[in-house]
């Protein structure tokens, strides 16, 4: 079975010609890689699971108060059974809470869960990444690549989700807890889910295990970083399916890292960040 490499943090915003050298190969194959010795708190990481867990487990009728139906599913949570891959009729299997940017006034405002104790928690742990991810961006910019936008600057105060994801346990008649799908960001930081499951699919046309160590961290490009990049960096397809563990419940915390809805993603410059995300949105049913 194939594996995703692995570089440190540090090595990472090194930029030097072998970190180039890596980050190329491992781009150019699947599009994905594992991060680790990494900045953001283990800590916090530990408390985000717990908030997950405790959501979760609370009642429907209590979740469904923090629904909030043509947003687009923004900002808070979206029941099982919504979303929906790019060109599938069938929808995932999973249930999962969307927390944004607390400072761009002109997004949308997060919601809060009143019944679970230090939920603001996440708008820290949604700092971190943020300030993680920008710091990727400025290594990727050493590629001499012809860029349609300033990518790190572009994803500051940007329109980035934390995403909190619970895949329940399932009867095993569909191994697809979520389908086939590339993500519409520019990159993903994504912590390690508790179950395994995650596969990446290789040029070549193999899905990959995508497995990292629970303080380690992957990262995979986007479809916006593909159109930004004139398709020199290419987001890659992802699922997740049952490994055996049908009958146990899944949790897993992507960050999607965007850019600021007004920036231009093509070189006509004709496409904004927020068309295209409010496109694909419209497209997998979250709207």
């Amino acid at each position: 079975m194939h594996k995703i490499p692995t570089i440190s943090f540090n090595d990472l915003k090194s930029a030097d010609k072998e970190v180039l050298e890596f980050l190329t190969n491992c781009l150019s194959n699947n599009g994905f890689f594992v991060i680790n010795e990494h900045p953001i708190n283990l800590d916090l990481i530990d408390r985000t699971f717990s908030i997950a867990e405790e959501m979760f487990a609370l009642p429907y009728d209590v979740k469904s108060k923090y629904h909030a139906p043509g947003t687009n599913g923004a900002r808070g949570y979206t029941p099982y059974g919504i979303e929906t891959a790019l060109n599938e009729k069938v929808a995932d299997q999973k249930e999962f809470w969307h927390q944004g940017s607390t400072t761009n006034n002109q997004l949308m405002p997060n919601i809060y869960i009143e019944e679970v104790d230090g939920f603001n928690d996440l708008d820290k742990l949604y700092k971190e990444f943020e300030q993680m991810g920008v710091e990727i961006l400025n290594a990727f910019k050493n590629f001499n690549l012809d860029f349609n936008a300033d990518i790190a600057d572009a994803a500051v105060n940007g329109n980035s989700i934390l995403r909190l994801i619970h895949y329940p346990p399932t009867d095993g008649s569909n191994e697809h807890r979520a389908r086939a799908h590339n993500d519409v960001n520019l990159i993903t930081l994504l912590i390690g889910g508790n179950e395994a499951g995650l596969e990446a699919q290789d040029k070549q046309g193999n899905w990959v295990e995508c497995n990292c160590d629970e303080n380690e961290i992957i990262c995979n490009i986007g479809d916006m970083l593909e159109i930004i990049s004139n398709e020199k960096l290419n987001s890659t397809p992802h699922r997740v399916v049952s490994k055996g563990n049908e009958g146990k419940a899944r949790y897993s915390i992507p960050f999607f890292l965007h850019p600021r809805p007004e920036i231009l993603l093509n070189k006509d410059q004709s496409l904004t960040a927020d068309e295209f995300l409010t496109k694909r949105l419209q497209e997998i049913k979250l709207n």
